[in-house]
């Protein structure tokens, strides 16, 4: 979505403030420097001294527009955009994207999907599983401090131990 662009002295600094992780494909160039501009796509020009402000539009960017999965089933494959998602799951070694009335099997690794979705309200719960927050219908206490997340479409995902304050955290729990 992005590619942050800039004089060799100040990237570093500049990605630590803005939070960029450059993307291969990219719509969106971030400079300080006029000379970065690229004529083909969309360029945000801005000084340093207003990183913040320039960090707070490139979330809302990135929030707003979606991110899609490609699902595998017996019926073939499929996009899916991740707001439709309700979680991804790993069983016996492939991940699922859950659906709400079904699942699709996503040929990516865990880690790469929660990096992909981490602008779009998904939160890592346990080693196997990242959910979407706005999916989840209630939670309810468990033993060992962990948490049982009912989602909207009747299945139940844990909170393990090591994610819970996390969890919390990030729902302001």
């Amino acid at each position: 979505m992005f590619k942050l662009k800039a004089p060799k002295e100040s990237r570093t600094r500049l990605r630590n403030k803005l939070k960029i992780i450059d993307s291969k494909e990219y719509e969106f160039v971030v400079t300080t420097d006029k000379e970065y501009v690229e004529d083909d796509k969309i360029n945000i020009v801005f000084h340093e001294e207003d990183a913040q402000r320039v960090n707070r539009i490139l979330n809302l960017i990135a929030q707003g527009e979606d991110v899609y999965i490609v699902g595998h089933s017996p019926r073939g494959m499929k996009r899916i955009e991740s707001r439709r998602i309700h979680y991804f799951v790993v069983e016996e070694e492939e991940v699922s994207a859950v659906v709400r009335d079904g699942r699709f099997r996503v040929r990516m690794k865990l880690y790469e999907i929660e990096e992909m979705l981490k602008n779009k309200h998904f939160i890592r719960v346990s080693k196997y599983a990242i959910v979407n927050i706005n999916k989840i219908d209630y939670i309810k206490p468990a033993f060992n401090s962990k948490l049982v997340l009912h989602m909207r479409n009747g299945d139940q995902v844990e909170v393990n131990r090591r994610y819970y304050k996390t969890f919390k955290k990030t729902l302001k729990l």
